[in-house]
């Protein structure tokens, strides 16, 4: 991840525009990343591999491709068009060499030509290269939804930090056409980066996993030293700047589920972090397992299970009871 360059910092909002960014797709009528109604930029590449993530497409910071085998009608027009020959048929089954992929494809800008005359949509480009116009004249779109409900355009990702020039770009550039902004981030990027593109927003979501640092380095293979400390300083800028800070921790069974490690991250909130407005937690899912087979990776958690809802408001009570605020978008 790189430092935001300072030539931005002195840029006018026109010269923002030509900044480009790396997304995955830009969601719109979005209720549960924000206040109101509110399209999401989903940008490429993240630091972490959390073992749980249920969007492992956006982790590469790089273009890739996915095959969705529910979707593929059998022409095989993606054989022929794959001029490197990646793609060979075995007993009426299409095997594909992604490390021929990867050395002739991934992360150029040109359309995969296997993807070229794929109708079905079977086989698709993850990630697009986008300028900060590009994507304003998508959002722009819902302009009255936003004015209507209170919403707005979030960003996310991957981590929207590990692309930090874009995403100042984006914040400074909707803040200066009076859309509300918010950002998810997993807390892993530059304390700098963050204090930059901290006056340029209205609601921050960071997620606060474990406390315990070894743990957290065997299920995101991310030391969290830096994330902690990211997470207090960002708590303070909240009350200089006036954004809404909250915390998200996703329920992990086996990582992080234990009353106990509940309890520390809301003792860690009370004592350490002031400007937290409250706490999300969110039950681990079962969605996006089979985008680990698109992308021809394996999903290493396939018989974990979710914790019941009973179990969630143990822990929601313990949360309570310290006194910090349970929400849910």
């Amino acid at each position: 991840m790189g430092m935001i360059k300072g030539d931005l910092l002195n840029a006018s909002s026109k010269d923002l525009e030509n900044v480009k960014g790396t997304l995955t797709e830009i969601e719109r009528y979005a209720i549960h990343d924000g206040p109101g109604i509110r399209s999401v930029i989903f940008l490429k590449g993240c630091p972490l591999r959390c073992a749980w993530c249920c969007n492992p497409e956006t982790q590469q910071s790089y273009i890739e491709m996915a095959f969705f085998e529910d979707k593929c009608i059998g022409c095989r027009r993606c054989v022929s068009n794959c001029t490197f020959n990646a793609i060979t048929v075995v007993d009426r089954e299409m095997i594909v060499d992604r490390s021929i992929c990867r050395k002739n494809c991934f992360g150029k800008t040109e359309k995969f030509p296997c993807t070229l005359e794929c109708y079905s949509g079977a086989r698709k480009a993850i990630g697009e290269s986008m300028t900060v116009l590009d994507a304003y004249k998508e959002v722009i779109r819902d302009i009255s939804f936003y004015e209507e409900s209170g919403g707005g355009v979030t960003i996310s990702g991957g981590e929207p930090m590990f692309q930090a020039d874009f995403v100042y770009s984006m914040l400074r550039y909707c803040k200066d056409h009076w859309i509300d902004t918010a950002m998810e981030t997993c807390g892993a990027g530059k304390l700098e980066d963050y204090k930059l593109v901290a006056p340029y927003l209205d609601v921050l979501f960071i997620d606060l996993k474990n406390l315990d640092g070894d743990k957290y380095k065997e299920w995101t293979t991310h030391d969290n030293t830096q994330v902690l400390v990211n997470i207090q300083k960002l708590s303070e800028l909240s009350q200089i700047y006036g954004f809404k800070i909250y915390i998200r921790t996703p329920v992990i069974p086996g990582f992080n589920d234990s009353e106990q490690n509940i309890l520390d991250i809301g003792n860690f909130i009370k004592d350490k972090c002031k400007g937290v407005q409250g706490i999300e937690l969110l039950p681990y899912h079962k969605l996006g397992r089979g985008k680990y087979k698109s992308i021809g990776r394996e999903y290493k958690l396939k018989d974990l299970e979710p914790p019941t809802n009973e179990y969630m408001d143990k822990l929601n009570n313990i949360l309570l009871d310290l006194g910090i605020s349970v929400f849910q978008f």
